[in-house]
């Protein structure tokens, strides 16, 4: 990891040109929090181990489970700021013009501190004591998801939505708030003790009992100790979502390394981790774009993978590289190929939202030669701006570097509240359905893209519909210019018609309308093969993910790939949200195979005898 001492990155600032932005990362202890400005996005300045360092507008500040505005950062210091005492940030940003500048900023009171011990005893009022004179824990778990709700220190909560208080395998654990308690069932816990099992109620949490050896996060508050992470090391829960079961992620790294596309760098090793409760299951990771604007979240496929062969503790470890300029984002969601369902508490299982835990900078391997700026704009929320407790949050400003980049969209500041603009008297918009579409490929995604022509209107200004008489179709996003839908399975040619109507945002709106005519016609699939790797680890392991244009359920139309090397055919797991991509891993195959074929159902096929790192960008769409 790129690091930078205070003094070497003071130095660097006054012996190079100015006007570079020069990088730098501090970690050390929070010393002041200034009054921010005057709006919800307003920035102001921090010391950090006698740096005084802007922080820009638009910046939000990372707490082990949760994102905080500066300006609620700053009024807590200000109202608490004998608590932050020995408080410990990092911090990545560049000295542009000499001053330092802040793109990320994360802060605990432990950057790393955690505790081990064996739990004592369990009280119904949301504590655990540790033995042997350890601490008394208690869930820092404001809506009383976990354990009787406790209301203080807000920035420090456990994750309510994506379980921080778990077992091993990542099942959701609690303490009982009484001895009936439904959502903390004691059945859920086998009576002679056993640490490895299925649970009665898969769909329930798990209690903590005396005995469990626990790791844990968190501050110290008076006579305890305020836990936002609390994991029993020794639980086990097994899941089988082929039958019904659900699928629970625990997610132990996200670590994101930068090819910020300079040369005479070395790029680090991206690398997410983590536990399933089912032993056969796999999964894919996506980066999670925001809309500016809007705040519509969208999916974007980074990595995909199975499970480490022969591992009795269900890991995954997806590594590698970057071959082209990283493209990131704030947040990432790990996804099942199955298991999803919304449980108890209003858990949604086969899925984990994780921020990053580590940004690997790419690092100098030319001794003697500039270190490039640390390059924000890879990352779309710092660049383009995001949605944020229901509000539009801009590009950071001032920028931390040399120069601005351009925001991929501007917002025009009514998009959150749909409320009606009144355009100008009389003023239309012109419905553009786009040309026909032909050649689609049943089973495959279509995307209908439309767009309006007017004199005086912005796209703030309209509402989109599509709409179609053709059966068995489900227009995606239909309220929005661009939507998609999956075309029916079939063998014969179909022409299916698709309007756009466009209106304007008045009081009485003015509506036009267009159609896009999209014929389907080809049976065949188009087949890739995304990620192949062999190992020598388990007797010879491969892994590989391919994918198919068909993302229909593999039963009855779907693509239903499978895999030949050598003189082993098998078929290959696909996945239970994105229907287009299939995963295989197998242990014990001897050398590595000289070649892999790939085929499907449908006649398409795609072979490779080179293995193949993950490096592709967009598809279609730590919280320890």
């Amino acid at each position: 990891m790129r690091f930078l001492s205070i003094l070497g990155a003071t130095f660097l600032a006054v012996t190079r040109v100015a006007a570079q932005a020069i990088p730098f990362t501090i970690d050390g202890p929070l010393e002041n929090v200034s009054p921010p400005g005057p709006n919800f996005n307003s920035g102001g300045t921090v010391t950090v181990a006698g740096t005084t360092i802007t922080m820009p507008d638009n910046i939000l500040i990372q707490f082990p489970a949760t994102f905080v505005s500066f300006k609620d950062f700053a009024a807590d210091f200000a109202a608490n700021g004998g608590s932050y005492g020995g408080w410990e940030v990092h911090v990545d940003g560049n000295y542009v013009a000499g001053k330092p500048i802040a793109g990320r900023f994360f802060i605990s009171q432990l950057i790393g501190g955690a505790g081990a011990g064996i739990v004592e005893s369990v009280a119904f009022d949301g504590t655990l004591k540790i033995a042997n004179g350890g601490p008394t824990l208690r869930v820092n778990t404001p809506n009383g998801v976990y354990a009787k709700a406790f209301t203080s220190r807000l920035f420090l909560t456990a994750d309510e939505e994506n379980p921080s208080i778990s077992s091993f395998s990542g099942y959701p654990m609690c303490i009982p708030q009484s001895a009936t308690d439904a959502d903390c069932p004691s059945n859920n816990r086998p009576a002679n003790g056993a640490r490895v099992y299925t649970p009665t109620n898969t769909s329930a949490m798990a209690p903590f009992v005396a005995g469990d050896y626990v790791t844990w996060a968190g501050i110290k508050n008076g006579a305890e100790v305020l836990v936002y992470t609390l994991v029993a090391e020794t639980v086990q829960q097994l899941t089988d979502a082929s039958k019904g079961d659900p699928l629970y992620l625990r997610v132990e790294d996200v670590n994101i390394a930068i090819n910020d596309g300079t040369l005479n760098v070395e790029v680090g090793t991206t690398r997410f981790t983590g536990y399933l409760s089912d032993g056969s299951g796999s999964v894919s990771v996506y980066r999670l774009d925001i809309d500016p604007c809007t705040g519509t979240e969208t999916e974007v496929q980074v990595a995909a993978g199975g499970l480490k062969a022969g591992d009795a503790r269900n890991k995954f470890d997806i590594r590698f590289s970057d071959g082209s300029r990283t493209v990131a984002s704030k947040e990432y969601r790990v996804k099942a190929n199955k298991g999803q369902k919304t449980v108890t508490k209003g858990f949604k299982t086969g899925q984990f939202v994780a921020p990053i835990s580590e940004v690997i900078w790419p690092e100098n391997n030319v001794p003697g030669t500039p270190w490039s700026e640390n390059a924000f704009d890879i990352f779309t929320n710092l660049k383009d701006g995001f949605v944020f407790n229901n509000q539009q949050w801009g590009q950071l400003t001032p920028w931390p570097g040399a120069k601005a980049p351009t925001a991929a969209k501007k917002c025009v500041g009514n998009e959150l509240t749909n409320t009606p603009t009144n355009p100008p008297a009389g003023a239309t918009a012109q419905a553009k359905a786009g040309a026909d579409i032909t050649g689609q490929t049943f089973g495959s995604i279509t995307t209908l893209n439309g767009q309006f022509t007017s004199a005086g209107l912005t796209a703030a200004d309209v509402t989109f519909k599509w709409t179609t008489d053709a059966t068995g179709i489900t227009i995606q996003n239909a309220d929005k210019a661009t939507a998609t839908f999956v075309n029916p399975w079939g063998t014969a040619s179909v022409s299916r018609t698709f309007t756009l109507e466009v209106c304007t945002k008045a009081t009485t709106p003015a509506c036009t309308t267009d159609a896009v005519v999209v014929t389907t016609d080809k049976t065949t699939d188009t087949i890739k093969i995304t990620s192949y790797k062999f190992a020598n680890q388990g007797g010879g392991t491969i892994t590989v993910t391919a994918e198919s244009n068909n993302v229909l359920p593999a039963n009855p139309d779907g693509a239903k790939l499978s895999i030949t090397f050598g003189a082993t055919t098998a078929a290959m797991n696909q996945d239970a949200t994105n229907g287009g991509v299939y995963t295989f891993s197998r242990t014990g195959v001897g050398k590595q195979p000289t070649s892999i074929t790939i085929k499907s159902a449908h006649s398409g096929s795609a072979t490779t005898n080179a293995l193949i790192k993950r490096r592709f960008r967009a598809m279609r769409f730590m919280r320890n």
